[in-house]
């Protein structure tokens, strides 16, 4: 069995667009966690992030 290991670096909602179905076992990410980290990424206040997030998790 060969096992493959690749790193992609950027914006997550972008590049899982890139990558074919089914063909991912695991994500290590560090998505916004609502306004908890503000200065960092910007913020999503609680009550929209479910909504926000959704769409990127789907990926």
């Amino acid at each position: 069995m060969e096992i493959k290991t690749d790193i992609f670096l950027g914006d997550s909602e972008e590049q899982l667009k890139l990558l074919l179905d089914n063909s991912v076992d695991l994500i290590v990410t560090s998505p916004p966690y609502a306004d908890q980290r503000n200065s960092t990424y910007g913020g999503i206040h609680p009550n929209k992030y479910v909504n926000w997030f959704l769409p990127i998790s789907e990926q």
